[in-house]
Formats: structure tokens, sequence, C-alpha cells
């Protein structure tokens, strides 16, 4: 089956309605395949791993793992979509449509808190890349022309991140009237782009805000397998936006996917026949 991949841009709302009914929302908790039974299974794993994690109610710990779940679909979609802008010019407002679409999805399906939530790991973007300028914390310096360099490299990072804000801040006030969803993703612009590197980091520090979020003091083993979960919502995103890409939507990538089985399948089955 041939590929659909196209550099042509894809419809916004049509990718993100996808993603979040497809990936986060669909509710059937005894379906493998879904997301909830997913979150629940990381929950046992959690508890198995940390005694910590025992009476932590379910609700809120799959409100707070969709926030986080949410806020990170938008970091891999504007990752995503830098990468491609380096071989299609796209305009300025079409790295704000998500954002816009995710705000209007949540309120207008009654799940305005999520909304409220993802707050919360949004700033902690943020928090992550003041320190990563501050401390180089993983090499955003690196990013940094070495003709700039001639200043102590804490005051160069802080320069740097400074005047990046503002540039991105009015970028971005020019294509979106809402100044929430506007300073929400010009923090997640300034970690683009993410390599894993930058994501290992803050994945460490999403771990420690969803932890105190959750009221629960998980020792370094239990934080190890919080953070994995984390890492794991980041991927998936990542592989969505990919097969999307390179099939036209994900049910077609599923599709060829389970073609392909069935062929592999078919094959083996003649060989043994043999």
């Amino acid at each position: 089956m041939k590929s659909l991949k196209s550099k042509q841009r894809l419809n916004t709302e049509d990718v993100c309605r996808e993603y979040f009914e497809s990936q986060i929302f669909r509710p059937t908790v005894n379906d493998e395949a879904s997301p909830a039974y997913f979150f629940a299974d990381a929950s046992i794993r959690l508890e198995v791993t940390d005694a910590s994690f025992k009476g932590i109610d379910f609700d809120t710990f799959l409100k707070e793992m969709i926030a986080v779940n949410i806020e990170l679909f938008g970091l891999a979609w504007l990752n995503h979509n830098y990468e491609l802008n380096k071989e299609l010019s796209m305009p300025e407002s079409f790295f704000s449509e998500e954002i816009a679409f995710t705000k209007r999805y949540l309120q207008d399906t009654g799940r305005g808190d999520i909304w409220e939530r993802m707050c919360f790991y949004n700033d902690t973007i943020a928090k992550t890349v003041a320190e990563e300028a501050v401390w180089e914390k993983w090499g955003r310096l690196r990013d940094i022309p070495k003709a700039v360099r001639d200043e102590d490299y804490a005051e160069t990072g802080e320069k740097f991140l400074i005047e990046q804000a503002k540039l991105l801040t009015d970028m971005f006030s020019k294509c979106i009237t809402d100044s929430e969803c506007r300073d929400r993703l010009v923090i997640r612009f300034l970690a683009v782009p993410c390599d894993i590197s930058r994501i290992t980091a803050l994945s460490q520090e999403l771990s420690l805000t969803l932890m105190e979020r959750l009221g629960c003091d998980l020792k370094q083993a239990g934080l190890f397998a919080l953070q994995r979960v984390i890492v794991g919502l980041y991927d998936n995103a990542v592989n969505y936006l990919d097969v999307v890409r390179e099939w036209g939507s994900y049910e077609a990538g599923k599709d060829t996917r389970r073609a392909l089985l069935e062929g592999l399948k078919r094959v083996a089955r003649k060989r043994q026949q043999k």
C-alpha cells in the first residue's frame, strides 16, 4: 500500500480532534487499546513500584495525566511542524491553531477543568526552560551562535531567552487574540526544538509537578516509573503525528499496519504448509 505522505498542510482541527478522541478520551477501561485502560494499567504499575501511590484517587490521577498528555501533545505538535517548516514554509498563524482549538474543544465538551490543570504543566515547561538558560541544564546554549558567547554563559542565556520570549509574544499577538493561549504557546515554543535530552529533563520536572499535584512523595523507583510514563506519552504523540503525516490519518495508518500483519501471517501459513 502506498504512503499518502505529503508536504501539504494537514487540517489542524481534524488532526487534533482525532488525537483527543482516539488517544485520550475513548472511555472504555475494559478495552486494552483504550487510553483509559492504559492509564489504569499505569496506575497499577506505579502502585506496585511505589506504595506511596496507593490510595490516590484514580479519577484525579486520570485528569492530571490527561492534562500532562495534552500539554505534551501541544509540544510535540510544535516540534513536528517546526521541523516540517524547514522544508515547507508555513504562516505564523498555523502554529497557534492547535492551542486555540484545544481550549475550545475542552470547553465545548465540558472538560474546561482539564484546560485549567494544563496551566500547571505549562508553568513547569517555563521553569525548565528558565533553568536551562541559567544553568545550561541540558545544553540550550548550543543554540546560541558562538559569536555572542563573550559574556558569562548564564547572563547570555537569560538575555537570549528574554529576547526570544519578546519576539514570540509579538509574533503570536498578530494571529491569536486569546492572551491565555498566546502566553502558553510562547512557553511551549521556547522549548522547541525538542530532542531526547530536553524531553528527558522536562519529564523529570513534569513528574515532580504531577507528584505535588497528587500529594504523593514517591521514592526514586516510583519517580523513574512515573517519568517513563510521561516520556511514553510524548513518544505516542510524536508517533501519532508521524503516522498522520505519512498516511493522511491515524486510522489509515492502522489499516495499513493491519493489512501488513495479515500479509505476514499469510506468508507464514504458506511456509508451514510446504
